[in-house]
């Protein structure tokens, strides 16, 4: 159906562009609840190759490359920063654990994408890490 890539420097601000036009995208393929929840991964694993790969640092590149099939939407968020480590991803529980009486700030963007693609898988080829999410279509939409 179609690729598209986008380029963004590694400032927060991109972060609701990104996720504007993927949500967008995923228009063609999905409901609006389903689009809305493709753009959340995407803002939380963006969100993540600036905080951790780049250590916040806006001097850098964060790559979003949006494949659209007749079947599914692929994701690959692309960073050269520091790689994750793999046991990030061995955790595979999608289960909130939340204390009210004390929340902790971040460490649940993983699971969001978790509870919300179809599959992920994390590589890292030639120095490059790519975090890469797929969302299959579950409904009469894919015939658009």
């Amino acid at each position: 159906m179609g690729k598209i890539k986008l380029v963004i420097e590694s400032f927060y601000e991109n972060i609701d562009l990104v996720g504007t036009c993927i949500e967008s995208l995923s228009a063609q393929l999905f409901e609006d609840q389903q689009c809305n929840q493709i753009s959340v991964c995407v803002y939380e694993a963006v969100t993540n190759c600036i905080k951790h790969s780049y250590k916040g640092s806006p001097e850098y590149q964060v790559t979003i490359s949006c494949e659209l099939k007749i079947d599914r939407i692929i994701l690959d968020i692309a960073d050269s920063g520091i790689s994750m480590e793999p046991h990030h991803l061995e955790d595979t529980s999608t289960v909130f654990n939340i204390d009210p009486d004390n929340p902790k700030e971040g460490g649940m963007g993983l699971k969001i994408i978790k509870s919300l693609m179809d599959e992920i898988d994390y590589t890292v080829k030639e120095g490059i890490n790519h975090f890469t999410l797929v969302k299959y279509v579950k409904s009469t939409l894919a015939t658009k």
